[in-house]
């Protein structure tokens, strides 16, 4: 079995399956922002669930400004994509009266 700290040239660490480790950000609250090294395969075929962190803890001040930036970006996207939607709405609403109108 390989050693969980065995790295490739270019700095990557090679996990159990022999892969060389994609670097994952985490989003969850107690890590937000927070970059990790995964197996490869893990989304595929769950791989060998090697983890390990390449960022250092976040402090528990920028989890709580992380999260609030996080939760107005999601909001102000959600108030274009509704934006979006009702001209998409408006436009198709437009096409079928001329289609139908005609």
């Amino acid at each position: 079995m390989m050693s969980a700290n065995r790295r490739c040239e270019v700095g990557h660490p090679i996990c159990h399956c022999g892969n060389q480790c994609h670097l994952t950000t985490s989003w969850t609250d107690n890590n937000p922002g927070r970059r990790f090294w995964g197996c490869a395969d893990y989304e595929v075929r769950r791989g060998c669930a090697f983890f390990e962190w390449y960022d250092p803890q976040v402090c528990e001040r920028s989890k709580i400004v992380i999260s609030g930036l996080l939760k107005r970006l999601r909001k102000e996207e959600n108030r274009k994509l509704k934006k979006e939607v009702g001209a998409a709405l408006k436009a198709q609403r437009f096409l079928r009266a001329s289609v139908l109108g005609s």
